[in-house]
């Protein structure tokens, strides 16, 4: 086995010490009179959590060879099965998990070939071709130590980080490390705008290119090479104008909007501070009323709609029925939006608990803190409440951001885990504003729970509307990314060798009659089972089967089931949307496995 250094994976950024280690390595075999015929990657975080490090499985023969069969293991065996059959037989024409060639010089590990095929797809998409920073640049100067230092007054500059992953910025002012940790860029005007540049660096590829192209043993870092080396996409001069043009309208209506929020916050403070002036606010929140457009509330009603038809099925569904409620009827449609947010929480909690399960000794670490937290709270999963599932997210949310910081072992391992290599769905779901959102609507759902009565219709509006704004918030935190992933049910898979064929039912929006596709990827679906999956990526995330979803056995009609606790006779789940049947009990071995790998071990047992 042997450990390539993370600087190793820079295509034009090596280091001298790294280059020895793979002239030591490597290309003296054939002296040795030896080839390697294979490398194949273990799976990242391979060795947590005593060691976050990147490895190969060297398949070595006793003659020197030109190319060498490179591959992603994985801890599917239908996929590592594959990879070995494709070894043997020599197939690399698939997707780059289940291999392919390269020139043994040329290697430098799997993660500059995915950056390369990034790339590739990224300029088909664009219709332009990738183009090094260096042709674009005027000059590049690189920050120096001291507090007298600045650097030089120029338009159309960017400022790099040298190291980490903070945002490339476009005034000193933005910096968030010192200056000697950047590098000042001035872009050509005729080439292109420097903020439209600094936007591409700071997108999940952009990220990608700038760890390729850093170098350094102890901490990676870039160079003036590497800086000029950096591939950026750079449209039309025009599009880059028109681009910023708009920023700049959108910049405008949002500080009107701002003005609005502030306007409407000052007369809040007025109604609660001066109870005997109610009349006067009252009049200035008409008049307020009227400089809203009178189409601003249906377009915003319209915008949630066409938003939440993005969401996964399970929550899609309970919104649906929230928005099929009679408008009047505040108290049904409140209990819908508890409803969405308790189940959100566990369908999040699902994901968190899926990505971090994958890697056992990883949950085992994770697992004894999480059962803590539960039992701090007085929570358990035996019996979920919303409560159990706001623990999970917020804690497995944490692990998630430090796995998403700096290192890139770490970052690598949390794309393994979630198995999403653009880390848009990590990156969504450890958002801070997210948990902070559930945990909201928790404690409005218990405040509610402990105040008996009757509901009356003005304190069931104020609710709804309370609820609403939860959701609007919610839909800030996780902007567009769910249009970027879809929650797929396996219907049949076919193996072949340069991928696996998946029939897959998309279980996106509201409507209950889902879309039947065929996804090529790099891994075997089990049939039945939830997975969720970035778009044009060839793995999937197995879902825990705490979420069901499929035909009723009292309709044909499919419906979403949430796990609610543990009864006799099984597993107890209950549907938010479907009233033909509003609970099911399933009894299955994954669903036991499930709660083993959950749950105390010796109240598991016990139980």
């Amino acid at each position: 086995m042997c450990h390539l250094r993370p600087e190793l994976r820079a295509s034009k950024a090596s280091t001298k010490s790294g280059e020895a280690q793979t002239e030591s390595i490597v290309r003296k075999l054939p002296s040795l009179g030896l080839g390697i015929e294979a490398a194949l990657e273990l799976p990242p975080g391979s060795f947590a959590p005593y060691a976050n490090v990147s490895a190969y499985l060297l398949v070595v023969r006793k003659q020197p060879l030109a190319q060498m069969f490179v591959a992603q293991l994985s801890q599917d065996a239908n996929t590592n099965r594959q990879i070995v059959v494709n070894l043997r037989e020599g197939k690399a024409d698939g997707a780059l998990e289940l291999g392919r060639f390269v020139a043994v010089e040329d290697f430098r590990g799997l993660e500059p070939l995915r950056l390369d095929e990034q790339l590739r797809q990224t300029e088909h998409r664009l219709e332009v071709p990738a183009v090094r920073l260096g042709e674009l640049a005027r000059a590049i100067q690189l920050g120096r130590f001291g507090d007298d230092f600045v650097f030089s007054t120029a338009r159309n500059a960017l400022y790099i980080p040298l190291l980490g992953i903070s945002d490339v910025v476009d005034s000193t002012e933005a910096m968030a490390l010192k200056k000697q940790n950047y590098a000042q860029v001035v872009v050509d005007e005729t080439r292109s705008d420097a903020r439209f540049v600094a936007r591409f660096l700071n997108t999940e590829l952009g990220h990608s290119i700038r760890e390729a192209y850093k170098s350094g043993s102890t901490i990676p870092k870039l160079n003036t090479t590497g800086l000029k080396d950096l591939r950026v996409f750079v449209p039309n001069l025009e599009t880059p104008r028109k681009t910023l043009a708009i920023e700049a309208r959108l910049e405008t209506e949002q500080n009107t909007i701002r003005g609005l929020q502030n306007d409407l916050a000052a007369i809040r403070r007025d109604l609660w501070a001066s109870p005997g002036r109610m009349a006067e606010v009252d009049s200035r929140l008409r008049a307020f009323s009227v400089k809203l457009a009178a189409g601003a509330t249906a377009q915003v009603a319209a915008t949630l709609d066409q938003w939440f038809e993005t969401l996964p099925f399970p929550l899609a569904s309970i919104l649906r029925a929230w928005q099929a409620t009679p408008s009047q009827d505040y108290k049904t449609r409140y209990e819908h939006l508890l409803h969405f947010f308790e189940a959100a929480a566990e369908f999040f909690s699902v994901i968190y608990l899926s990505a971090f399960t994958s890697r056992p000794e990883l949950w085992a670490v994770h697992k004894e803190k999480l059962l803590e937290a539960w039992n701090k709270h007085n929570l358990s999963l035996e019996r979920a409440t919303f409560g159990t599932w706001k623990v999970v997210v917020e804690y497995l949310s944490k692990q998630t951001r430090e796995l998403l910081g700096a290192d890139p072992e770490k970052r690598a391992l949390c794309a393994e885990l979630f198995c999403d290599p653009t880390q848009v769905l990590p990156t969504m779901l450890a958002r801070k504003g997210l948990a902070a959102v559930l945990s909201a609507a928790n404690k409005m759902r218990n405040d509610w729970t402990g105040h008996g009565g009757v509901v009356g219709q003005e304190e069931a509006r104020l609710r709804n509307e309370r609820l609403l704004g939860a959701l609007q918030q919610l839909r800030e935190v996780m902007e567009d990314d769910w249009s970027q992933l879809d929650l797929l049910r396996c219907v049949q898979c076919r193996a072949r060798p340069e991928s696996f064929d998946n029939d897959v039912a998309v279980l996106v929006g509201s409507n209950s009659e889902f879309l039947k596709v065929t996804r090529q990827m790099s891994s075997y679906l089990y049939v039945d089972r939830l997975y969720l999956a970035q778009q044009n990526c060839g793995r999937a995330l197995l879902l825990l089967p705490l979420i069901q979803v499929g035909p009723s056995p009292t309709s044909a009609k499919n419906a979403c089931y949430f796990f609610n606790r543990v009864a006799t006779g099984g597993a107890r789940f209950i549907s938010y949307h479907f009233e033909d049947q509003p609970e099911r009990t399933y009894q299955s071995g994954d669903m036991a496995t499930t709660m083993l790998l959950l749950s105390d071990d010796s109240a598991a047992s016990d139980h």
